[in-house]
């Protein structure tokens, strides 16, 4: 009989995630790529680099437009 296992979850203050698995956006070539990396691993958690953060000019596309922050 196979023993059951206990459902698993990172919290963080009132935050929980069910992957521990955090990825990072810098090594993407695009944002659309950045999505279906993210999107495959399962991770509940992205870190964002700085070169990915477009404040400068409002026309292009952010990351957000690809991965809801939530």
């Amino acid at each position: 009989m196979a023993a059951k296992l206990k459902k698993d979850f990172f919290k963080i203050s009132n935050i929980k995630l069910k992957s521990r698995l955090i990825v990072g956006t810098g090594k993407y070539k695009s944002f659309k790529e950045t999505a279906k990396a993210v999107k495959a691993s399962g991770a509940d958690m992205v870190t964002v680099a700085l070169r990915r953060v477009n404040i400068l000019d409002k026309k292009k596309p952010i990351l957000t437009d690809y991965l809801n922050p939530k």
